[in-house]
């Protein structure tokens, strides 16, 4: 729903999911080239970009990392399909895992987190709609190690981390997009945004966890929801922490309260 909105907005273009940092193998090599050019995802995703395979072999060909990679792809898609946009976003999930790297590489690049309630993400999961992951420790670990990642990362460039919460998006959706695009330094104006609902969905009653599956999923989730103010009683949603004070407590090797 995010991505869809921000599409909406006349400066930002975004395409198909790329992936291009969530694998851990180093740019150029024979196990990256053959995992971007032929998972049959990524394939179906430039398809849809209108991206030819041909041009994208010589795009990872010619392309001395990943950050190159990713400009040829933006701009030859940028040009082909909203030519009036002045920046492009990728909404991958799983480029989490190389968000350190992306920070590094792409020092002008924000990055946009938000977050759900972990019962609600775990039993999407479990359902499978979009991704499917049966095991309940992997879908924790799923959520946890995103939370854990954007913490680093926040400490390392909080200036450049914008987080929000699903629940928060959804019940307001024209504040958050306000705020996001104050970080961004983009203009913001309602009108753009006038044919943008949300449909917002809870799997939490789907009945795919069991009452001592959801109690695991809140155990092991415990650091992440007091962060980000989830509750344990009936996945109650709370008021945002202050992170400002939250993370000077981090700074200063406090533990969570």
């Amino acid at each position: 729903m995010l991505r869809n909105a921000l599409r909406m907005h006349p400066h930002l273009a975004s395409p198909e999911e790329t992936h291009f940092f969530r694998w851990a193998e180093p740019f150029g090599t024979e196990a990256y080239t053959r995992i971007v050019t032929s998972n049959p995802v990524l394939k179906r995703h430039r398809e849809i970009d209108g991206i030819t395979e041909d041009e994208f072999r010589r795009m990872v060909a010619t392309s001395r990392a990943r950050d190159e990679l990713y400009h040829k792809y933006m701009n030859l898609f940028v040009a082909r399909r909203k030519p009036l946009a002045t920046r492009w976003f990728d909404k991958t999930p799983q480029n989490i895992y190389g968000a350190a790297l992306a920070a590094g590489r792409m020092q002008r690049a924000h990055f946009v987190h938000i977050v759900r309630h972990p019962v609600n993400v775990v039993a999407s999961l479990r359902i499978g709609k979009v991704m499917k992951i049966d095991p309940l420790i992997g879908a924790c670990n799923y959520w946890n190690e995103a939370v854990d990642t954007v913490m680093v990362l926040r400490r390392a460039c909080p200036s450049r981390v914008h987080e929000l919460r699903y629940e928060d998006f959804v019940k307001d959706p024209m504040t958050h997009l306000r705020r996001l695009l104050t970080h961004l330094d983009e203009p913001f104006e309602p009108g753009w945004f006038t044919e943008f609902v949300p449909e917002p969905a809870d799997h939490s009653q789907s009945g795919v966890l069991s009452p001592e599956e959801v109690a695991t999923v809140l155990s092991m989730t415990v650091w992440g929801r007091q962060r980000y103010g989830y509750g344990d009683s009936t996945h109650q949603i709370e008021p945002l922490p202050d992170r400002k004070a939250h993370d000077s407590s981090l700074r200063r090797g406090a533990a969570p309260q």
